[in-house]
């Protein structure tokens, strides 16, 4: 049940259809299911994000195709599998062309009894294997 929502600015020349595809790649091969895909992208002027260039520590400097992935997924979700999901993403997206200094990626938890994914029904607890 990951849902993403992705930001880029402006001037990122990176194609949407591409991040879309290579996301849903890593999610696959993280182990989620091919028909788990849920995705919001947004597109925010220069003047409407700010990233600092070389923050931690990185090597060399971001560039405009800075992207920042925010990943929900469901509370109590392995660290392993975390650390799985991000170490897909950056392969996937290294794919088309995104240095991963250029990817940012945020992990945010959600207790499933606090969503409903359609038919008016809340989301039941998942059990996910370790």
């Amino acid at each position: 049940m990951p849902v993403f929502t992705i930001t880029l600015k402006s001037r990122n020349t990176l194609d949407k259809k591409r991040i879309s595809s290579a996301i849903h790649a890593a999610v696959v091969k993280t182990g989620y299911p091919a028909n788990d895909q849920f995705q919001r992208f947004i597109r925010l002027e220069e003047d409407d994000l700010y990233v600092d260039p070389t923050y931690p520590d990185l090597d060399s400097p971001r560039s405009a195709n800075f992207v920042l992935i925010e990943a929900m997924l469901s509370s109590g979700s392995p660290d392993a599998r975390k650390q799985l999901l991000l170490q897909s993403l950056v392969q996937e997206l290294a794919l088309i062309g995104l240095d991963s200094n250029d990817l940012m990626v945020l992990f945010i938890e959600l207790d499933r009894l606090n969503s409903s994914f359609g038919g008016g029904r809340r989301a039941s607890p998942l059990s996910m294997p370790q």
